[in-house]
């Protein structure tokens, strides 16, 4: 999350509603717009005294997430994650300290890129270590909306197949959908850990040398530790999800959690794919299609990968999320 140059002439009044609920004096804040989300606009805030916080305001029709993102924070930071503070919320808006440093986002990964790829394993881990009581997205609680992780894994998206020519998106989402209904009994009987949810370079923060912040904190859920891996792989390059998982893991991948990886792989790839064809992104439905082609392929050929053989290039926008 990096802030545009353009500085807000006249903020919307939330901000400064925001800012004042908060405790921050107004007086000559300047605010300058960062990149959005699905659900909220953000902005960067400094306030005369010199405070650098982030603000961000629920778009119209979406979820408000802050509560959730307040709860995570806090257990995150309990843990030694370097997560952004939350101060303060409301149904509307938030408002939460900014990180220091830069998101690791540059295209093609950088050789400091990938070291902080692999900071951002070991960070993960130990965000893992966290555990919570129940499975999915949580609300300001720390509570999930499933209780067996069979519940979390089959809940896919129920919106109409689409449609793209030369490609049998019915055919493959029912086959993939059979697939996942018959691997579900295949997953680890873990204990819910807490998950980031939407765990990408751009919400990681480095130095160049250390991971120093992790933001957008609103996705978290609780779940499978091996989902979140399998998330990175199918929106950052190949050499970032090596880099990942050799921060992660003290060796290689174990073998009794490949299986699982994949079918994770393929159960987020199905919901990023209903995700970017709600948006008309014909390009990222391709991507995804080809993605699940490939992992649906290997586990008939009994030839699985910790890193899948499809997955974003360094110039595709594989990063963006629901």
């Amino acid at each position: 999350m990096s802030a545009r140059e353009a500085v807000i002439d006249r903020p919307h009044p939330l901000l400064l509603d925001a800012l004042t609920s908060a405790g921050f004096d107004t007086t000559a804040a300047r605010f300058t717009p960062l990149r959005s989300g699905t659900d909220s606009l953000a902005f960067a805030a400094t306030t005369r005294d010199g405070d650098e916080l982030v603000v961000k305001i629920r778009r119209a029709g979406s979820r408000s997430r802050y509560p959730t993102a307040a709860w995570a924070s806090a257990r995150m930071r309990e843990a030694g994650i370097p997560a952004a503070r939350g101060l303060w919320y409301s149904r509307e808006a938030c408002v939460e300290t900014r990180c220091p440093g830069r998101p690791i986002e540059a295209e093609p990964p950088q050789p400091q890129d990938l070291d902080a790829a692999a900071g951002a394993g070991e960070v993960l881990r130990r965000l893992h270590t966290v555990e919570v009581s129940s499975f999915g997205q949580l609300d300001g609680h720390g509570i999930g909306q499933h209780s067996t992780i069979q519940g979390w894994f089959l809940a896919l998206p129920t919106r109409r197949t689409p449609s793209l020519v030369g490609l049998d998106l019915p055919g493959l989402l029912n086959h993939t959908h059979l697939i996942l209904e018959a691997g579900a009994d295949r997953l680890p009987a873990t204990a819910p850990k807490l998950l980031h949810g939407d765990w990408v370079g751009r919400h990681l923060f480095t130095d160049g040398r250390h991971i120093t912040g992790v933001v957008d904190l609103e996705s978290a859920r609780g779940g499978d530790p091996l989902a979140e891996l399998a998330d990175w792989s199918l929106r950052e390059p190949a050499p970032m999800t090596e880099a990942l998982l050799a921060g992660y893991f003290d060796g290689p991948l174990p073998a009794e959690s490949l299986l699982p990886l994949v079918l994770f792989r393929l159960r987020i790839a199905v919901s990023l794919l209903y995700f970017h064809a709600s948006c008309d992104d014909p390009d990222m439905v391709r991507l995804r299609a080809a993605q699940i082609q490939a992992d649906l392929d290997d586990l008939d050929h009994g030839h699985l990968t910790a890193v899948p053989r499809v997955a974003p290039d360094s110039h595709s926008s594989g990063r963006r999320r629901p």
